[in-house]
């Protein structure tokens, strides 16, 4: 099979992701978060401080522990708010989903070395 047929079947294998229901589910918990604008900025928050602490550790920089207390509490307001918990759990499911698709693309590459 040529490159061009595995990204054709990988374009085919994205449109059934778009159809399922775990993306649905992901989809529907997102824009619920979305709508609860204090929960959504927490959540926005998060995301932005983790890309920092990434940013800082990729280029060398130290992470102070005022960095690692604001990304702490931030977490600890996540792990509080329903939608956010929502999220996560479809998240989850979502990633199941993927890992498992992943572990049968790849099973002729485990096969390939483990012979």
């Amino acid at each position: 099979m040529s490159d061009n047929k595995i990204l054709e079947q990988a374009k085919k294998m994205q449109e059934i992701v778009l159809e399922s229901e775990e993306f649905t589910n992901l989809k529907n918990a997102m824009d619920a978060l979305k709508a609860e604008k204090d929960s959504y900025k927490v959540f926005t928050d998060f995301q932005a401080s983790q890309n920092d602490l990434r940013q800082k550790q990729m280029s060398g920089q130290e992470i102070t522990p005022d960095d690692m207390k604001y990304a702490r509490e931030l977490a600890d307001k996540m792990n509080k708010l329903p939608a956010i918990k929502l999220l996560m759990e479809r998240e989850k499911a979502m990633g199941k989903l993927i890992d498992d698709a992943n572990m049968v693309i790849t099973e002729p590459l485990r096969k390939l070395y483990q012979a």
